[in-house]
């Protein structure tokens, strides 16, 4: 039964363009969004969630928050480790938004877990909310990733974890993907987005999974970060 459902899911997707599979990738909408990317990602993203997880290494008491949270499958597993803290999460696709809440839906209402439908470049949070943060196989879709960190910068309180969970360039290369749509990064590139918006001991950490090895940028907020010129003229 489950190499029939492997069989059927691979067929799916061979039938469905790259370019319908890149822009819903990006975002999630529709009946291809609801249930055929939440399949995707539930497969695609298991190893790399599993190591964002283990490199934030959470306690039961943080405050923890994804920026794009697709099938909302991380939240529930981080809500589950953080039994005394909170887990929030947004994600601009309403089909998402809408498969998350289904799956985390005693965490919401237990309160232990909230969702926002928006944007990662403008984070409806304050200043230094969260301990911990995290985004994984999302940064491909930002178009001014350096207005996304300095956000992530301003909520993550001061000695806060963030990971973020990626490929790079040279595994996306290989991938059948809209060059428009999806924005490559080298490692190095994830990390100088980090550094420029204020984050310290900024490294890479890499871990074997399927289908490829796993990439988590993680860095900290040690301090404040200091205004450039251009900030304050």
């Amino acid at each position: 039964m489950v190499v029939f459902h492997r069989m059927w899911f691979s067929l799916i997707i061979k039938l469905i363009p790259s370019r319908i599979l890149s822009l819903q990738a990006r975002k999630p909408s529709g009946m291809i969004g609801h249930y055929l990317m939440t399949e995707i990602f539930n497969n695609v993203n298991a190893d790399l969630n599993s190591f964002i997880k283990e490199i934030l290494d959470l306690h039961k008491t943080d405050k923890i928050l994804e920026i794009g949270f697709g099938s909302g499958k991380l939240i529930n597993e981080m809500a589950n480790i953080a039994t005394e803290g909170v887990v929030e999460g947004i994600d601009f696709s309403t089909a998402m938004l809408k498969q998350a809440s289904k799956v985390n839906k005693e965490h919401i209402l237990k309160g232990k877990v909230k969702l926002h439908q928006g944007e990662g470049c403008s984070l409806p949070f304050d200043n230094e909310s969260f301990d911990n943060l995290c985004s994984s196989n999302t940064i491909y879709f930002w178009k001014n990733p350096d207005r996304y960190f300095n956000e992530m910068f301003r909520v993550l309180k001061i000695g806060g974890k963030i990971a973020i969970g990626f490929r790079d360039a040279k595994q996306m290369q290989n991938l059948d993907l809209s060059q428009d749509i999806f924005n490559l990064y080298s490692q190095d590139d994830v990390m100088s987005l980090l550094s420029s918006a204020g984050f310290s001991d900024v490294h890479i950490a890499e871990k074997e999974g399927e289908p490829f090895v796993s990439y988590c940028a993680v860095a900290y907020k040690a301090i404040a970060k200091q205004n450039t010129a251009s900030e304050i003229s």
